[in-house]
């Protein structure tokens, strides 16, 4: 049975997401950036938090869950670098599983922006929340020393079904079209997405919510394998990892 979604802005630029599971009414959130916004957006859909999934310990993903979980009793699921920002119930890693009502996510460590960084992964709906590490057209600023670590963060999510639905963390989508077509001018698909991104910017449509297939056919970062990224950043014949790194670093330059 497919879960139901719901996703949102939250401070300026974070992505609030909610996950129900339709047979149970379980709820769970996705990290708490603002404890007011994230109940806001549960009763607007007429659905309980009963969960929190933590992807990562930066303070602009926890600094809510303290009184989200006050506001709800939710038990709170997260790595355990979480810990010192977040009241966890329980501490999850590799390979463990989260379930939430008959559904059930995989635990997956993704580190590169954060070293204890998981996604949740949930074959079943085809759903992946992804946290920093992948966003619509991007993905995160990487650590000091931790660039061969993000791409193969990257290249496990590249390597689910092209259906599956990636919530990312942010909404950098117009900044990040911006990059990539400055990388790759003539992908037509690009292009489109560019112009999408420009609509929604200018609507106030946030949108931080993205598939495998359609980033693997316009985010640079999932193609640092082909020539013409390798050629955008003068890394004609290097390995998709050393292209992923000079394609990162241009970004930060950007």
């Amino acid at each position: 049975m497919p879960l139901d979604l719901h996703v949102f802005r939250t401070l300026s630029d974070n992505a609030g997401a909610l996950v129900r599971c339709p047979a149970s009414g379980a709820c769970a959130a996705i990290d708490a950036p603002d404890a007011d916004q994230v109940l806001a957006a549960a009763r607007s859909k007429g659905w309980t938090i009963s969960d929190i999934l933590v992807t990562h310990a930066h303070a602009d993903h926890t600094q809510g869950v303290a009184a989200l979980k006050q506001a709800t009793g939710a038990r709170v699921v997260g790595p355990s670098d979480a810990a010192a920002s977040a009241p966890l119930d329980a501490i999850v890693g590799e390979g463990d599983r989260v379930a939430l009502g008959e559904a059930s996510f995989e635990v997956w460590h993704t580190p590169g922006h954060q070293d204890g960084h998981l996604s949740f992964v949930c074959a079943e709906s085809e759903l992946a929340l992804v946290g920093d590490v992948v966003f619509v057209l991007g993905c995160g600023r990487v650590m000091p020393g931790r660039m061969a670590g993000m791409w193969l963060s990257l290249s496990r999510i590249m390597a689910l079904p092209e259906a599956t639905r990636l919530v990312g963390g942010h909404d950098y989508t117009l900044s990040n079209a911006r990059f990539a077509i400055a990388m790759d001018p003539a992908n037509p698909a690009l292009q489109a997405r560019l112009l999408e991104a420009e609509a929604a910017k200018a609507q106030g449509r946030f949108w931080a919510l993205t598939t495998v297939g359609e980033e693997k056919v316009t985010n640079p970062f999932f193609r640092a394998g082909e020539p013409a990224l390798a050629a955008a950043v003068d890394r004609p014949g290097a390995s998709a990892g050393d292209v992923f790194a000079a394609l990162r670093e241009a970004k930060n330059r950007f």
